[in-house]
């Protein structure tokens, strides 16, 4: 696998740039979903039901 990543013409630098950006984004995420407070999940996936909101559209 290596050695089709050294036989690029030139190419490579964007090659493994990217994969590392891309790496470095989703470890960062997964570090940020790990560390976030437990209750703040439960308070933001219940939030849509906690407070009925009339539908501004709606004819009175």
């Amino acid at each position: 696998m290596f050695k089709q990543i050294k036989d690029l013409a030139g190419g490579e630098f964007y090659l493994i740039a990217s994969l590392l950006i891309f790496m470095i984004f989703f470890i960062m995420v997964g570090i940020y979903l790990i560390k976030m407070n437990k209750s703040h999940i439960t308070e933001m996936s219940n939030l849509p039901f906690n407070e009925p909101q009339a539908d501004r559209y709606e004819e009175v």
